[in-house]
C-alpha cells in the first residue's frame, strides 16, 4: 500500500493533488504548528497584473501544544473580497460559468471561527471531487501521536500497514542519507513524487505555473482532473534520487537540492 503524508494548506497547486492522486491512503499531517506567512494559509492566484497571494486572517495561541486544529480563521470579510477578486480575473475563463458558482458556495460556506486544519481538508476534499480523485484520506489527530520528524513518517506508515512511502522532493533535506536508512530499516520503499506542471490554457495572456488549483478548476473545468494527470511520472526511487547506489548510500551528504 503507498502511503503519502503532507500538512493540509490553502488552495494547494496542482502538484498536492497528483500527490493525493497515487497513492492509496494520503494522510493530512493536521498535528504540526501553525506558521505565519505560510502555505498553511495563502496560495496564489493569475491575475492580470501577474501571480498575486491570496491569504486569510488567522488567530492562533503559538505554544508548543498549539497546531494547524487550534488555529482559527476569521474568513467572512477576506473570503468576500477573494471571491470579487476570482469574479473581476477569471470571468474569461472557460469553465468560469459552471464552476465559479460551485467554489463560490463551497468557500462562501466556511465559518467564522473554523479551526485552519478542517477548513483546509475541507476544501481538499471538495477539490478532489471536482478533479474525480477518490483516494481515502485520515487525519494525523485521529492516529497515535509518533515523535521525530522522520520517525514520525515512518511510524505512521508502520500504524497504516503501508510498504511504500511516497514524498514529495522538498522534504529530501530533512530526510537525507539517513532517514532513507531509517525506511529501509523499517522495511518501508521510500520513492519522491515526480510531477511536470502541464501547461494549459489560461486566462489572460502568457502563463504562469504553481498557481492555486482554482486556476484550472475555473480554466478547465471537467477537463482539469485529465490535465492534471498528464503532468504524473513515476515516482523516483530514493537512492536514484539522491544518486547514490546502494554500497555508497551511508555516510555521504545529500548532494539533491529541495524542490
Amino acid at each position: 500500500m503507498r502511503v503519502a503524508i503532507m500538512q493540509p494548506t490553502w488552495l494547494p497547486w496542482m502538484g498536492y493533488f497528483d500527490l493525493i492522486d497515487q497513492v492509496d491512503l494520503f494522510v493530512f499531517l493536521d498535528t504540526v504548528q501553525f506558521t505565519k506567512r505560510s502555505w498553511h494559509c495563502r496560495n496564489r492566484i493569475k491575475t492580470s497584473q501577474g501571480s498575486k497571494w491570496i491569504s486569510l486572517p488567522v488567530s492562533a495561541r503559538f505554544s508548543k501544544d498549539s497546531n494547524l486544529n487550534t488555529a482559527i480563521v476569521h474568513p467572512e470579510h477576506r473570503m468576500r473580497k477573494f471571491l470579487k477578486t476570482l469574479r473581476q480575473e477569471y470571468s474569461s475563463a472557460r469553465a468560469f460559468e459552471v464552476e465559479f458558482p460551485v467554489l463560490a458556495e463551497h468557500l462562501s460556506g466556511i465559518s467564522d471561527g473554523a479551526s485552519l486544519a478542517e477548513m483546509n481538508i475541507n476544501f481538499i476534499h471538495f477539490a478532489m471531487e471536482r478533479l474525480k480523485i477518490t483516494t481515502k484520506t485520515v487525519r494525523a489527530q485521529s492516529l497515535p501521536n509518533f515523535d521525530g520528524r522522520v520517525m514520525r513518517l515512518i511510524e505512521i506508515c508502520r500504524f497504516l500497514g503501508a510498504d511504500t512511502y511516497v514524498s514529495v522532493p522538498g522534504s529530501a533535506d530533512y530526510i537525507g542519507l539517513d532517514g532513507m536508512k531509517c525506511f529501509e530499516e523499517a522495511g518501508i520503499n521510500l520513492v519522491f513524487q515526480r510531477y511536470d506542471h502541464p501547461i494549459y490554457q489560461q486566462c489572460g495572456s502568457g502563463f504562469l505555473s504553481f498557481m492555486s488549483i482554482v486556476d484550472i478548476l475555473l480554466n478547465a473545468g471537467e477537463q482539469a482532473g485529465a490535465i492534471l494527470r498528464s503532468g504524473h511520472r513515476e515516482p523516483i526511487p530514493a537512492l536514484e534520487f539522491f544518486g547514490v547506489s546502494r554500497s555508497e548510500s551511508s555516510g555521504q551528504e545529500n548532494n539533491y537540492g529541495a524542490a
